[in-house]
C-alpha cells in the first residue's frame, strides 16, 4: 500500500480527499504545519507527498525545496488553488513533479498519483555501497578504505548508527548499549560525541549525508 503524506491546512478538503484517496488502497497521513511534515518525513517512509502552498510557518514552494534537498527521490505533487503559470513555473524549479490546481475532481488526482508511483517504481537505482565499513573485531572504521581517526566512545556510537542504518536510534538506546557512554552522561553528551563524528566524516548536520538528527529523540544514520 502506498504511503501519502499529504501537508494541507484547510481541514475540509483534508478529510475529503483521504475518504477518496483511501478506496484507492493509499494510505494517507495528513498534517497541517510544515515543521510536522519534516518530523514526520524523518521517523516514517512514504512514497509521495501531497503538497498544499498556502501553509503555516513556510510558504509550501519553500518546503518543497527543503524535502526535495533531504529526499530528492520522493515525489511530490502540489495541490493548490494559485492558477498563476509564474506559481507552476517555481513549482517545478522546487523540484516538484507534478501541478494540479483547486477545485479539481478528485478521480484526476488518483490518476496523476498512480501515474507518478509507476514511473519512480520503473527507477532502477544503481546499487550504491556504504563508503563506511565496520571492522568489530579490530574495532576500527574505514570511510573509502581508509581509517577514520575515532575516540572509543565515536567509534561504538558511529559503528551502531551504521548498524541501524534507516532506523531512529534514540539517546536512551544509545546510553544502553554503548560501553564508553555512561549511564550519567546527559543527552548534550551524546549530542557532541555525535557532532565530533559528523565533523570527522564532513557531514554537514543543517543538509546531512550521513546522519540526520531526530529532534528529541536522537539520530538515523540516512546514508547507503
Amino acid at each position: 500500500m502506498a504511503r501519502i503524506l499529504m501537508v494541507e491546512d484547510d481541514r475540509q478538503i483534508t478529510e475529503l480527499l483521504e475518504a477518496y484517496l483511501e478506496r484507492y488502497g493509499l494510505e494517507v497521513m495528513s498534517v497541517d504545519r510544515p515543521s510536522v511534515a519534516l518530523e514526520k518525513l524523518q521517523l516514517e517512509r512514504y512514497d509521495l507527498v501531497l503538497l498544499d502552498l498556502g501553509l503555516p510557518e513556510m510558504d509550501g514552494l519553500e518546503l518543497c525545496r527543503q524535502i526535495k534537498t533531504t529526499y530528492p527521490q520522493l515525489p511530490i505533487i502540489i495541490s493548490t488553488a494559485r492558477h498563476d503559470v509564474g506559481d507552476k513555473v517555481v513549482a517545478f524549479d522546487a523540484g516538484a513533479d507534478d501541478y494540479i490546481a483547486k477545485p479539481y475532481d478528485p478521480r484526476e488526482l488518483v490518476a496523476r498519483i498512480q501515474m507518478i508511483l509507476k514511473r519512480y517504481a520503473r527507477i532502477v537505482e544503481p546499487e550504491t555501497q556504504s563508503p563506511f565499513a565496520v571492522d568489530a573485531v579490530a574495532m576500527t572504521i574505514t570511510c573509502q578504505g581508509e581509517p577514520l581517526d575515532l575516540t572509543q566512545a565515536e567509534y561504538e556510537i558511529f559503528a551502531l548508527l551504521l548498524t541501524k542504518r534507516h532506523q531512529v536510534v534514540s539517546r536512551a538506546f544509545i546510553v544502553n548499549s554503548i560501553d564508553a557512554v555512561r549511564w550519567e552522561s546527559s543527552d548534550r553528551s551524546i549530542d557532541v560525541i555525535v557532532s565530533r563524528i559528523r565533523h570527522k566524516i564532513g557531514d554537514d548536520s543543517r543538509h546531512p549525508r550521513f546522519i540526520a538528527s531526530i529532534r528529541g529523540v536522537g539520530y538515523k544514520y540516512i546514508g547507503p
